[in-house]
């Protein structure tokens, strides 16, 4: 579970969780968590992925506790 951001001092509200190794990512996004528990949940949701990386269709998270 990461952070996204533009760049130094950019953070904002966008996350993303990656299901597969990113080293590129490494040193340029705040890693803050992982998933614990629900993976078929996180690939249920990669399932509706493009190759424009936009889901196919809307998702929406609802009802899942605390962050």
């Amino acid at each position: 579970l990461s952070m996204a951001n533009a760049g130094p001092n950019t953070n904002g509200s966008q996350f993303f969780i990656c299901t597969e190794k990113t080293s590129w990512l490494d040193g340029k996004h705040v890693v803050f968590g992982r998933v614990t528990d629900g993976m078929n949940v996180v690939k249920a949701m990669e399932a509706t992925g493009s190759q424009s990386g936009k889901p196919s269709k809307p998702i929406k998270i609802e009802n899942c506790g605390q962050l």
